[in-house]
């Protein structure tokens, strides 16, 4: 044991770093080989298979840029839909993200930095969380920290590989996601203020040039992004319930996966996110003191404040919120920089252990309630269902987009039809799903619906009865499944046309 203990200490930082890296890509890899879906990545799987301009024009009515969806378009291209591949699409930013602790953290702020910020890229929980999603959330993270870093790289000098790494980054984040553009522009306008206080002639060549670039890439893109401006300010589906809103705006990269709606777990977490700021505070006051330089550490958190109030700003001239925890994941390279800038300097050993040992356990769990959620043997029974008895000449109805976009994507050869009588203005955005797809917001769709009709429902809808209920169709059958993938209820109702 003692033999142990002294080989365990000659290993250095550096290896041990390393090791964090492997195991950290294993671990955050864990629960991508699934082939479940929810709401959100039924619409990429479906909108991956349009063809790039149906993805520009489709993708226009939805609420995103569309970088990523052209990316798992190309993914579609060389594996087909293959889940488990749009999965690890979304794992590789992650594992690029664990990897920058090293090659580029380590390098600008020192060892124990760099490792640290490895460390909590591997266990925050909205990591492993993010990690394994068919959306573009950790793709923007990774763009909008690597522009951060390259950006404080470039205030201290010129360099032209870093020149060209920011202005992809730059790009890819204004592209990704609008909190994406909202970093990146607040990231360029604090790089431009620097280099003209400091008179860097070269420095500001180089960012007037790539900012006309970039305005004149994006230019196409702003008739999209008015028209869904348009669409956020009359009526976004983001709302704001106190305290709720608020306790996730917190906790969310501690929260992870957990229970939103479970108020017990929600508050204990809040609890522990408000105890990490209050030590950030506390520590950064004692260190300010000390002489400390706290500039990379008060930039950081500058630009996450600012592009939460950016938000705020935006949902009061829209007069919708757009303030929600989900887009703060784009911003958590910030978050996860200034805990490591602050415990990197932090020269009690035990105020480290404890905080990184309560995020490794925080992430642990999070993970293991994904891989039991994503591997459970419930997750099968309404998939399996709609494939043996669903045919192609049936026609599936639905008005629930949870369990109903799933559903369209497992029935891509049957008539379907979203019944959207609150007409949320998706028509567009939802011809993503594929030709025999269609968004309607009357009920003269019946009409056209063939002999055997499917409803896909939740567990508390009754669409079967209150859109059919008056019909010639009489309800045949009814299976009810439960999935813990995303903790969905379904109804599945086959009705008949009496003749």
């Amino acid at each position: 044991m003692g033999k142990l203990k002294e080989k365990l200490k000659s290993i250095s930082l550096k290896k041990w770093h390393l090791i964090l890296i492997v195991f950290g890509i294993i671990f955050i890899s864990l629960s991508a080989f699934h082939t479940n879906m929810w709401f959100d990545e039924a619409y990429s799987v479906g909108i991956a298979r349009q063809t790039f301009a149906n993805i520009w024009n489709f993708g226009g009515h939805d609420v995103h840029p569309v970088l990523y969806y052209w990316v798992l378009r190309i993914v579609y291209l060389i594996f087909g839909q293959s889940l488990i591949a749009y999965r690890i699409l979304s794992v590789i930013p992650i594992a690029i993200m664990i990897i920058l602790g090293y090659t580029h953290i380590r390098k600008d702020f020192g060892e124990k930095v760099g490792f640290i910020f490895s460390f909590i890229a591997v266990f925050l929980p909205e990591m492993t969380t993010y990690a394994v999603e068919i959306r573009m959330y950790s793709w923007t993270i990774l763009a909008v920290t690597v522009l951060a870093i390259y950006a404080y790289r470039l205030s201290k000098e010129d360099n032209t590989k870093n020149w060209i790494i920011f202005f992809i980054s730059s790009l890819c984040s204004i592209y990704l996601h609008y909190y994406g553009l909202m970093a990146a522009g607040l990231i360029n306008v604090l790089l431009l203020i620097h280099l003209i206080r400091n008179k860097r002639k070269k420095g500001l060549i180089f960012i007037i040039s790539f900012g006309v670039v970039q305005a004149l890439a994006y230019l196409p893109w702003l008739m999209y992004l008015a028209s869904q401006m348009k669409v956020v300010s009359n009526g976004f589906w983001i709302g704001f319930t106190f305290p709720k809103t608020l306790m996730e705006l917190i906790s969310s990269q501690l929260a992870g996966y957990i229970r939103t709606d479970d108020y017990r777990e929600l508050s204990a977490v809040t609890v522990l996110a408000l105890e990490l700021f209050a030590y950030l505070g506390y520590k950064a006051y004692k260190l300010s003191k000390e002489k400390e330089d706290l500039k990379p550490f008060k930039l950081a958190v500058g630009l996450y404040f600012a592009v939460i109030v950016a938000a705020i700003v935006i949902t009061v001239i829209l007069k919708s919120s757009v303030l929600y925890y989900r887009y703060l994941f784009v911003i958590t390279g910030l978050y996860i920089f200034a805990i490591s800038f602050i415990l990197g300097k932090e020269k009690n050993k035990v105020a480290v252990v404890s905080i990184l040992s309560v995020i490794a356990i925080l992430g642990i769990y999070n993970n293991y309630t994904l891989i039991r959620d994503n591997y459970s043997s419930t997750n099968a029974g309404p998939i399996n269902y709609i494939e043996e008895n669903i045919k192609d000449t049936d026609t599936v109805v639905y008005t629930d987009c949870g369990v109903g976009s799933v559903a369209a994507n497992h029935c891509l050869e049957s008539q379907v039809y979203f019944y959207n009588k609150d007409n949320w203005g998706v028509q567009e955005a939802y011809k993503a799903f594929g030709p025999n797809y269609e968004t309607v917001i009357t009920d003269d769709f019946i009409k056209n619906c063939g002999d055997r009709v499917w409803v896909i429902d939740n567990a508390y809808g009754s669409a079967a009865k209150d859109v059919f209920g008056d019909t010639d169709y009489k309800v045949v059958s009814e299976e009810k499944f439960y999935t813990s993938f995303h903790n969905y209820n379904w109804t599945i109702t086959l009705l008949e046309k009496q003749k």
